[in-house]
């Protein structure tokens, strides 16, 4: 690191809660604690950085830490440098932001991104900062009315003002990382899905036109579907609705506000196009999607190197959590409660409503479910009808986009057993809203409960190049499974 690197301070100011539209999304919290794909903005934007400037990174996350940065800016030579960056400003092209940052120790002119509350301040003489210190103490540079008119405009990066619920949706759509297989582009007015599994991706896209028309004002319409270079598209329109596992996961829902999205959900499930089968026709139905894709899964899980590896080490941990072990008393548990799982009808299902694959606005009461499981024909529209449910449970009851967020931790207790320690807020108290709508609905949390643990257990191989959260599905699997043998909360 040259001289003129070790003159520059960086300064991410987090010191405001989001509010307001965009605080009904993710809750009261620090801009920079926002998740995105499994890691916070701030975590985000460290990881843009160049190399050598994360250890010339402050994270200002509160006014008890203004001492000790007016310090640094007081010991700073006549040619300390500062740049400023609010902790709402978001960074969609983290090269641009990388590129901006290695030029900043040579910038000779001081600049900002706009002309009134800029979200980014380049300052050449950081002492400037101090002499306004009383301003800072009461509010962040982003926050002060008077115009930047001194300063050069920033031309190269535009950062986005997350505290604006549209830019910070611009930001985060799709905040669920795509499988490797799939890619989601998003403009202003189209999210695309392209794909290399062609046949899913066209069986997503007829299933709007197959589905009975109750079903369409659930739904996104696609439309310009392409098949090219060995790859698959679709484009639908972009609505600027955050998905409920974003909510969710930043502890957003109140009581009333989770009340008033499950039961739109449930209402949504229970007014499905159905048809009348035979109860062992039903049977059936579950045993191929509960039973046999779970054996195939386990199958394909265990004859992986990668899958024989993190058996063993379970194995030598918790005996009990090893996927074989698990498989046999699933087996055993679906026998015993085989019965809950038999209808008299099937139903038109949407085939994967995990909270991400909903869109929701809370104030609006808009719910928009994407990504069906798909249909290229009408036969293929019609499944059991407690395997939405069993997602939706997936994300309520098992917790499943703290996994797939990374929002857990696997450790081990005082036995040396292994432990799933979750970061959980208000959640807890917001489940048994979902059990009593289960309920009210006639259904049998049991079968619900088993099939959920089969969606875990068949997840293993989807994941196995991440073992840790493959270890959080057995150990969420396993709670899942006491809790139908014995009654144990999870």
């Amino acid at each position: 690191m040259s001289q003129l690197h070790h003159q520059l301070i960086l300064v991410v100011d987090d010191r405001e809660l989001a509010a307001g539209e965009v605080r009904g999304v993710v809750g009261p919290r620090r801009f920079g604690d926002i998740l995105f794909q499994r890691r916070t903005l701030f975590e985000r934007f460290r990881a843009s950085l160049p190399a050598w400037a994360p250890e010339r990174l402050v994270h200002l996350r509160s006014n008890e830490q203004l001492p000790a940065l007016r310090a640094t800016l007081e010991a700073s030579g006549d040619d300390g440098a500062l740049c400023v960056i609010a902790g709402r400003a978001g960074f969609p092209d983290s090269g641009e932001l990388r590129q901006l940052i290695e030029r900043l120790p040579y910038a000779n002119d001081d600049f900002s991104d706009r002309l009134y509350q800029p979200l980014l301040v380049f300052l050449r003489n950081a002492h400037w900062l101090v002499e306004q210190w009383p301003a800072f103490e009461a509010a962040p540079l982003h926050t002060w009315q008077a115009p930047w008119r001194d300063c050069q405009r920033l031309q190269s990066v535009r950062p986005l003002d997350l505290a604006h619920l549209q830019q910070f949706l611009m930001l985060t759509s799709g905040s669920t990382a795509a499988r490797h297989f799939n890619q989601i582009d998003v403009d202003e007015y189209y999210y695309t899905k392209s794909s290399s599994d062609r046949r899913k991706m066209r069986a997503e896209y007829a299933f709007y036109d197959l589905a009975p028309e109750a079903m369409r004002p659930w739904l996104i319409q696609p439309f310009d579907f392409r098949e090219q270079d060995e790859r698959a598209s679709y484009k639908m329109m972009r609505y600027y609705l955050a998905d409920a596992a974003l909510q969710w996961v930043h502890g957003a829902f109140e009581a009333d506000s989770f009340q008033s999205f499950i039961e739109r959900l449930l209402f949504f499930v229970a007014q499905r196009p159905r048809r009348a089968c035979a109860r062992a026709a039903s049977l059936a139905a579950a045993r191929a999607l509960f039973v046999d894709k779970l054996e195939r899964r386990a199958a394909d899980f265990l004859g992986r190197d990668d899958g024989r590896r993190i058996e063993a080490l379970v194995a030598s941990a918790t005996p009990s959590l090893a996927l074989a072990a698990q498989l046999q008393r699933y087996l055993r548990l679906y026998a015993r409660h085989e019965a809950g799982f038999g209808f008299d009808h099937e139903v038109v299902g949407h085939g994967d409503p995990c909270f991400s694959n909903i869109l929701y606005d809370q104030q609006r009461h808009l719910l928009k479910l994407i990504d069906p499981k798909g249909a290229l024909d009408e036969a293929e529209l019609w499944t059991h009808p407690l395997y939405d449910l069993c997602k939706i449970s997936h994300s309520v009851l098992g917790d499943y986009d703290f996994i797939n967020n990374g929002l857990y931790r696997v450790g081990f207790n005082d036995d040396n057993s292994l432990r799933l320690d979750l970061t959980l807020e208000r959640q807890a108290a917001l489940k048994p809203l979902f059990t009593r709508q289960l309920a009210r609905l006639g259904h049998d949390l049991r079968a619900v409960r088993l099939g959920e643990a089969s969606l875990f257990l068949s997840m293993l191989p989807l994941h196995i190049d991440y073992p840790n959260k493959v270890m959080a599905f057995l150990l969420k699997a396993n709670a899942i499974l006491d809790e139908v043998e014995f009654g144990k909360a999870t």
